[in-house]
């Protein structure tokens, strides 16, 4: 970058930051006092504007500058996940938009270190180190470095998603039915049909009798999603294959699978074929069959009982909680204090990130929302899938805050949370009886992810075939939709996580069958600080050795899923971590 640029960048930041301390000022002028007194967000955002990077001169040691970068790093990231974690709680339109200019701010300021001088140097200061943790460190870095794109490209990309996500994420739908078979009963008790319906589509195919009426209502849906989306999404994938041939690729799936665990488009459709079961229900047959089926039934709890059911199996792990009070837990593994996990009540699970555990430089913060009273089986599900995010968040065992929040690759980068999940699960939780509305979304949600993830690969890769979509998705479901190609214009993530969208069902199977063939070992601590821990930073093909033997190169390993799948009980036959 030459000098003039790095100039006018500076001089663009600079006036950002002058125009977002205006609004403040403008905001605090218009607040009372007491609101100020109040609200935390001011004076993060008047925090976040005052943040630069550190900037030192470049040392021979590459330790030496691996610290000095960490410095810089631990300090932005902070005060980024703690924008994140206030936008997650309904706040004032005011601070929503302080938020909003931070991260834009942040954003600027990460770019223009990325593409500085002293970052570039240390990039290749770290590459004739063989340190783990710090050929690991230059893993993570070469993520972001491939990653960074012009503010120009990132506003226009920013601005489809959103609206591609906005048109996806309306539910309400208005028919006029015509129709007679497809009207539904009126709600004012006259025994009329109604002739229009205001409502979601949930809703409507619920309560529609007829298969016929619920297939042509669905698809007519699924259509004027297509109609609405269809420039946002060709916006997306052509800023994607600019982005690919400017990296020397041919395509944007290309060139985002290289460098993955799956790492080519031949691996991941394989996985996918592997993983394809035709099940037989239809999307919209689902909720009128789920309304029909008996849910699973479990042990109601109150919230408070299920954390003391929890910790006390967590012990096998050598994980253990400390009660502060009722709305705090100290957790500790051995002797090492991982950070705090405070507790809060609503009505919907949610785990909300605070800070990030790093080894030497501070403990992690979690928040837990639980309701009062776990009553139902997706209730307790949820909670356990939530407490093992924070358990394994405020696990890791790096002096890196990048090691520690960036996995290896991307499609293995929640292994040691769904490892965990499965092992909770199984002590916490029976297994859904068969026939039941969780067994029934289980298998219907695997094979909805992987009909999707077949179509995010395809269609970001130059030439996509849509009509090869409509066998996909009898292959999975058993029935044919006629408009497949309407396909990708039906979930917004198709433009978030693009190619990489298999990622979802390929580590809940890699996952599983971790657990399955480790989880009759005596040494479930060890498997737990192998996988989760990882305190010598080994790489992911270490780990993946350690706890299942050779091989562990893509196809090999997708064959080993899948026969463990087909097996009746799948379960390994031996115990092979550690050769115990």
């Amino acid at each position: 970058m030459s000098r003039t640029q790095k100039n006018t960048l500076v001089l663009i930041v600079n006036l950002k930051v002058y125009i977002v301390g205006l609004v403040i000022l403008l905001t605090s002028m218009v607040n009372t006092a007491a609101y100020a007194a109040v609200s935390p967000v001011p004076l993060l955002v008047e925090q976040c504007l005052r943040y630069s990077f550190p900037t030192s001169a470049v040392s021979a040691d590459s330790n030496t500058n691996a610290i000095a970068l960490e410095r810089g790093f631990i300090g932005f990231f902070n005060i980024n996940d703690r924008i994140n974690y206030y936008r997650l709680f309904p706040i004032s339109s005011a601070d929503r938009e302080l938020l909003l200019q931070c991260q834009l701010y942040l954003a600027d300021e990460l770019h223009l270190y990325l593409n500085s001088d002293e970052f570039q140097a240390m990039q290749f200061s770290f590459a004739s180190n063989n340190e783990p943790s710090i050929k690991a460190l230059l893993n993570r870095i070469n993520q972001l470095a491939k990653y960074k794109k012009s503010a120009a490209f990132k506003a226009q990309l920013h601005t489809a998603q959103a609206t591609f996500k906005q048109q996806v994420s309306s539910k309400a739908l208005s028919l006029n039915i015509v129709d007679k078979q497809c009207q539904l009963q009126s709600s004012d008790n006259t025994n009329e049909p109604a002739t229009s319906f205001i409502g979601s589509l949930a809703n409507y195919l619920i309560k529609q009798p007829s298969e016929h009426c619920r297939q042509r209502v669905w698809q007519a849906y699924q259509s004027r999603a297509a109609i609405k989306n269809k420039m946002a999404l060709d916006t997306i994938l052509s800023l994607r294959q600019q982005q690919a041939e400017q990296a020397g690729y041919s395509h944007y799936s290309d060139f985002v699978i290289d460098s993955q665990l799956l790492n080519s488009i031949a691996a991941v459709e394989h996985f996918l074929q592997s993983s394809t079961q035709n099940i037989g229900i239809a999307p919209w047959n689902l909720g009128y069959q789920l309304s029909k089926a008996p849910s699973s039934s479990v042990t109601a709890l109150n919230a408070h009982q299920w954390l003391i059911n929890a910790a006390k199996v967590l012990e096998t792990l050598e994980l253990k909680f400390e009660w502060i009070n009722n709305k705090s837990i100290r957790l500790w593994h051995r002797q090492r204090l991982l950070g705090d996990i405070y507790l809060s009540q609503s009505q919907k699970i949610a785990l909300k990130p605070i800070k990030q555990t790093v080894v030497g430089q501070q403990f992690g913060q979690m928040e837990l929302s639980l309701p009062s009273k776990l009553t139902q089986y997706r209730q307790q599900k949820q909670a356990t899938s939530a407490l093992a995010e924070a358990i394994t968040r405020l696990s890791k065992g790096q002096h890196f805050y990048l090691l520690n929040t960036l996995a290896q690759t991307a499609d293995t980068r929640d292994i040691d949370r769904l490892w965990l999940e499965y092992w909770l699960v199984e002590k916490l939780l029976d297994e859904p009886k068969t026939g039941s509305r969780e067994a029934i979304l289980t298998v219907y949600s695997q094979q909805l992810n992987v009909f999707r993830a077949k179509v995010a690969l395809d269609l970001y890769q130059q030439q996509p075939d849509y009509i090869k979509y409509k066998q996909m998705f009898y292959n999975s479901f058993g029935q044919y939709w006629q408009n497949s190609e309407d396909a990708p214009f039906t979930f917004s993530a198709i433009v978030y996580q693009g190619p990489l969208y298999y990622q979802k069902v390929w580590q809940q199977s890699l996952a599983r069958y971790i657990y399955q063939s480790t989880k009759d070992c005596k040494n479930q601590q060890d498997i737990y600080n192998t996988l989760v821990v990882n305190e010598p930073a080994d790489t992911l093909q270490v780990v993946l050795k350690r706890l299942l033997g050779e091989p562990v190169d893509a196809i090999p390993l997708i064959t080993r899923i899948q026969h463990a799948l087909d097996a009746q009980d799948f379960r390994s036959g031996r115990c092979t971590f550690l050769r115990q």
